[in-house]
């Protein structure tokens, strides 16, 4: 065990990693999950609102948030990334100008990773959660700040498939010490 104590037991940074981590009953599912399907535990959502709360009552709106009812509020559900990087080039930078200023950090630990899937309409590694209710906001940050703690956090996360297994491992570690 090293990668820098793997991550010294944990870096606050690294939380929601950790709590992906611990809802895969093996370390091939974590994997997969990880590299795949890009979920790394930290999500974000783009909102023209500085005060941004989940509100179970609102949804996406538009046709390309994977609601079938077409351009009807889908109920509950949110739409979030795990780059912010993407959806900052498409909502503020395409041809509508600066349209969403603030992104919300979304603390996805206690949502089941049923509650939500990734999904593919362009606008940069995407997740539907169908179910918002066990979903927090954790911080609304200005978009350029977002991406900066993005990036440092980025430079963190495990990069390679030895130091993945070693992070999954002392993940469930110390779970079992009720440390996490």
């Amino acid at each position: 065990m090293n990668w820098y104590k793997i991550t010294q037991k944990i870096l606050p940074s690294l939380r929601g990693l950790a709590y992906e981590a611990l809802k895969y009953p093996t370390f091939e599912d974590f994997e997969h999950a990880y590299c795949g399907e890009i979920r790394h535990g930290q999500y974000w959502h783009f909102t023209d609102n500085p005060n941004f709360m989940i509100d179970l009552e609102k949804g996406p709106r538009d046709m390309s948030s994977m609601n079938p009812l077409g351009n009807t509020m889908a109920k509950g559900k949110l739409m979030v990334t795990s780059y912010p990087d993407e959806w900052d080039s498409y909502y503020n930078y395409g041809d509508h100008g600066k349209t969403r200023p603030w992104a919300a950090e979304i603390d996805m630990s206690q949502v089941p990773k049923e509650a939500y899937r990734q999904v593919n309409r362009g606008f940069g590694n995407e997740f539907i959660i169908f179910d918002t209710s066990k979903a927090k906001v954790i911080r609304v940050l200005p978009v350029e700040k977002a991406r900066r703690a993005w990036t440092t956090r980025h430079c963190k996360i495990p990069g390679s498939e030895e130091q993945l297994k070693e992070f999954y491992d002392q993940a469930w570690e110390l779970k079992k010490q009720s440390k996490i």
